[in-house]
């Protein structure tokens, strides 16, 4: 039998390399050059960025030579681009591992770091509740009492984006097929429930109640029955007296 050879093992990049890899292709999606690109950054910056700033961040991916980003050019990123810091930390789906200082992780447990999970996303939540701004204040999300609760669901957006892609990890399909096949499969569930409970029944006991139900059934509608013919059997004698009065008041 032929030999094949071992694959190799995806490549290792740092989180630095992440962004790297997400601002080239972040900048291939829009369609810009390089140096249109150091134009987007030099405009939010606060410093210059040159054409030869943006393709040496971007070979970072290589491995040769990786630029350190700071927090400043993610936020910088950020908003030359119009896009959420976290998109520049989020890892490509498959393909590489991560390196990170004392360990490699995988891109799941990478993607995870970025989004949280819904059991730690609570210190969150807790920071954002500490916002207080003017009424008049120009802010991305409204933060009046009333309506204090959306800028703590933004936490659970994104919670809802992790959740959305840890399905397509398991699950290749159409999602409108998935919740079709769900709906079936809860349905099947609850027909053997009932099932299990219809057989569960002891089936002398259940005819002893169905003939305990239909004399009680028959009982009243013998009492009703009854009733009623003691009614008519009361009234009859005072019809009777009523008749020869009735026959004199018809003649003529």
């Amino acid at each position: 039998m032929p030999r094949h050879k071992p694959l190799p093992d995806p490549p290792t990049w740092t989180p630095n390399q992440v962004v790297a890899g997400n601002l080239n292709r972040l900048r291939l999606r829009r369609g810009l050059t390089q140096a249109e690109t150091a134009m987007k950054l030099s405009l939010v910056a606060g410093k210059e960025w040159t054409e030869a700033m943006v393709a040496h961040a971007e070979r970072s991916v290589t491995g040769n030579r990786v630029r350190e980003f700071t927090a400043d050019d993610l936020v910088t990123f950020a908003r030359a681009f119009d896009v959420p810091v976290l998109y520049f930390l989020t890892p490509p789906p498959t393909g590489i591992w991560v390196n990170v200082p004392g360990s490699r992780i995988d891109t799941l447990t990478m993607l995870e770091a970025v989004l949280g999970r819904p059991d730690n996303l609570s210190e969150w939540e807790s920071l954002l509740d500490e916002w207080s701004f003017s009424p008049d204040a120009e802010l991305p999300y409204p933060l009046s009492q009333k309506k204090r609760e959306t800028i703590r669901a933004a936490a659970g957006e994104v919670a809802l984006i992790r959740a959305h892609h840890l399905i397509r990890k398991h699950f290749k399909g159409d999602l409108d097929e998935l919740r079709e096949t769900l709906g079936s499969l809860a349905d099947l569930v609850l027909d053997v429930q009932q099932h299990e409970a219809l057989a569960s029944l002891d089936e002398d006991e259940h005819m002893r109640r169905l003939e305990a139900m239909r004399a009680d059934v028959a009982k009243g509608n013998r009492l009703a029955d009854a009733s009623e013919q003691f009614f008519k059997d009361s009234i009859a004698p005072h019809e009777a007296a009523q008749m020869p009065a009735k026959r004199k008041d018809q003649r003529p």
